[in-house]
């Protein structure tokens, strides 16, 4: 049995973890000056990569790993809430953009404001968390690490291509693989929306851990991960659907309240809640097609077996080494 300290999967390891951290890196100017909503989603893509890297590589790194996937999951956690808004309210002008009735836009308008709002004010605990990531080492500190295993590697000349690397990636990718369809036996029932989301997740997790590994494969998992982005994102419209189905309740309850305290009456509430009903009433509609939409895609992957071939794949190119 091959240590865990394998030489060619810390490599590997290193040479993911650096190329993930350069791209959080290079959009850390773009997150504080807000102008492009994108810098906030890649920078927060990247952080969730070097995570998934981490629990894969971090018994490589023992000694820093945990510090800092720490500060990594903060990094995460702050750009969340921020990111939900930005595409909140990109829904928001959309939907507005292509409203025909006039009497519904009052309430859209409301309620791009308040998200609006909340917004702004979330973008000072994103510099806050900007400044604590430049003033921590955290950058220095991993990039110096990652950069002198590879040094070390190259000069040793460490092959990636070891039969351990094969085995990790075959166990981690089944494993994966094996989460995500755990959820298969919920996809009849619409209302379990706890469960979609878990699946949803789970299909982010596959994705990393193959998008990790591609380098052992060459082009040979291209097609299974553009299916599994797939799945990932058509989720993730439907989780979007729910999200508003389950809010916009409550912000009619709010505004109820806020327009009670403020004129003393709610005869204006009522041009809020026309068009808020009718938001509500379009994410029903579009969440009802999405999902089954959703269904169809799913039927017609496991008519390819597609599942089973990925499994072939990593497993030939494993009993190979």
């Amino acid at each position: 049995m091959v240590s865990i300290n394998d030489e060619s999967y810390k490599m590997l390891g290193a040479k993911m973890l650096l190329q993930r951290l350069q791209n959080l890196t290079e959009e850390i100017d773009g997150v504080y000056k807000a102008e492009d909503i994108e810098s906030i989603h890649r920078m927060r893509v990247a952080s969730r990569r070097i995570r998934s890297a981490l629990r894969l590589f971090g018994k490589c790194f023992s000694k820093d790993a945990k510090d800092w996937e720490k500060q990594i999951r903060n990094i995460t956690k702050a750009l969340g809430a921020v990111r939900d808004l930005d595409v909140q309210m990109v829904f928001l002008k959309d939907f507005l953009d292509n409203l025909t009735e006039t009497n519904y836009r009052p309430g859209i308008q409301r309620l791009l404001l308040r998200l609006r709002q909340r917004r702004e004010s979330l973008q000072k605990n994103v510099i806050k968390t900007m400044e604590r990531l430049k003033s921590s080492g955290l950058i220095g500190n991993m990039s110096d690490t990652l950069r002198q295993v590879l040094v070390s590697a190259r000069l040793h000349h460490i092959d990636e291509h070891s039969p351990y690397v094969y085995q990790e990636s075959y166990m981690a990718i089944s494993l994966r693989l094996e989460e995500m369809l755990s959820y298969e036996i919920y996809l009849e029932y619409p209302e379990r929306l706890e469960e979609l989301h878990a699946m949803r997740i789970a299909a982010k997790r596959l994705r990393y851990t193959m998008e990790i590994f591609k380098p052992l494969y060459g082009n040979d998992l291209d097609d299974v991960l553009k299916t599994v982005k797939d799945i990932q994102t058509k989720l993730g419209d439907i989780h979007d659907y729910d999200v508003w189905i389950n809010y916009l309740p409550l912000f009619l309850r709010e505004e109820y309240v806020s327009t009670l305290e403020y004129f003393g009456h709610t005869k204006s509430f009522s041009r809020i809640k026309t068009g808020i009903l009718h938001l509500n009433m379009e994410c029903y509609r579009q969440r009802e097609k999405l999902y089954k939409e959703f269904l169809d895609f799913w039927r017609n992957i496991q008519e390819q077996n597609l599942w089973n071939n990925l499994l072939e794949r990593i497993d030939r190119s494993f009993s190979k080494t």
